[in-house]
């Protein structure tokens, strides 16, 4: 897909596609003999994972880095646990732990990112309802 159809599935422009490769947070597939970029299914999910984080977390570009590089790492974790999942030996048993043990710590911190943002978003709101409840009181008042 070029990026102009990426672009246009998003919602974004290309340029920031390309702002967004600048930064390091995707990369496209490939790229033509001429240059152009093109952009496969997976790159298109990363893309889209981004504006989530953006649009409905309100993450800034730092934080989008630091949440898609522990969910790679996560992916990774996961993939290496699976490959010996079937291994009886006691050595691979003790991997597999360790693996699970690195995943749980992944999840964790994932999950701690988020209730940060959302405690943030909580308070925001408290005191914006907090606000129109001075207004109702003032009103009543009137």
């Amino acid at each position: 897909m070029r990026i102009g159809d990426a672009a246009a599935r998003t919602g974004l422009s290309p340029r920031t596609l390309r702002y967004y490769e600048e930064l390091g947070l995707l990369s496209p597939s490939g790229h033509t003999a001429g240059g152009e970029r093109r952009y496969r299914e997976p790159d298109l999910q990363r893309l889209e994972r981004i504006v989530e984080l953006r649009d409905v977390l309100g993450m800034n570009l730092d934080d989008i880095r630091s949440f898609l590089d522990t969910e790679s790492r996560l992916d990774e974790v996961r993939q290496a646990y699976r490959a010996r999942k079937g291994d009886g030996a006691e050595t691979a048993r003790a991997h597999r732990r360790e693996l699970l043990e690195e995943i749980l710590r992944l999840n964790e911190s994932l999950a701690e990112q988020l209730g940060n943002k959302l405690e943030r978003m909580s308070a925001f709101r408290e005191s914006l309802l907090a606000s129109a409840q001075r207004c109702r009181d003032l009103l009543s008042e009137l």
